[in-house]
């Protein structure tokens, strides 16, 4: 019996020594399967810090909104796909239709808002050189802290803005959303908003919108 078993254990070992030989030499291509697998079972449920504007994601956020004025809520925390839902459904529709592929990103008590941009739209005398060489649309980046300035209205203070890679230098930012907009007493991007938001604190994981306060 010993010696009918003596293949089967020539022949398990031998298997055993290929596997061993084949992971080794794929080790590399393994363990990067590995962690992606343990990356996403262990972050899989931790929300995005960025997020693209959708009908469900703006459906998903009016509806928390109305908590905050028909329910008991005083308090509820939107992700990025439906903060970005209700900026693209907020910003006035001239600005709106300039944007290509709106992204939005939240940042540590500010928003960044990356997209396509009609050049059209920005003041030649505030891109200095780089005037000459923008295209129709370019990819742009702006950011800046968001505030509720009174009800069912919010203000954007970009405070930093980006053409391709090359950044405005920030004491000409304000201009330039001035001159965008046709308005020389603009600093902010305004941004319609449900009624009902009182006060909104952005973070990575989230923005909170904190609803008016109940008597």
């Amino acid at each position: 019996m010993g010696c009918l078993s003596l293949p089967f254990k020539l022949l398990g070992g031998a298997a055993l020594i290929v596997a061993l030989a084949i992971g080794w030499l794929y080790r590399d291509r393994l363990a990067g399967e590995l962690h992606r697998v343990l990356d996403f079972s262990g972050t899989g449920d931790a929300p995005s810090a960025s997020g693209r504007p959708g009908s469900r994601a703006l459906a998903s956020a009016q509806s928390k909104v109305d908590s905050l004025n028909g329910w008991s809520a005083d308090s509820v925390v939107l992700s990025a796909s439906e903060v970005a839902s209700l900026i693209g459904a907020g910003l006035d529709p001239s600005l709106r239709r300039q944007l290509d592929s709106l992204q939005v990103e939240l940042l540590d008590g500010s928003v960044a808002v990356n997209a396509k941009l009609a050049t059209a739209r920005l003041p030649r005398e505030l891109t200095g050189p780089l005037a000459v060489a923008l295209r129709e649309r370019e990819p742009v980046r702006a950011a800046g802290p968001i505030r509720v300035a009174r009800p069912g209205r919010a203000e954007w203070a970009v405070n930093s803005f980006q053409i391709r890679e090359f950044p405005i230098p920030r004491d000409a930012v304000p201009k330039l959303v001035a001159k965008a907009f046709g308005d020389t007493t603009r600093r902010t991007i305004l941004i319609r908003i449900p009624e009902g938001i009182r006060e909104i604190r952005v973070r990575p994981s989230g923005a909170t919108l904190l609803g008016a306060p109940r008597s």
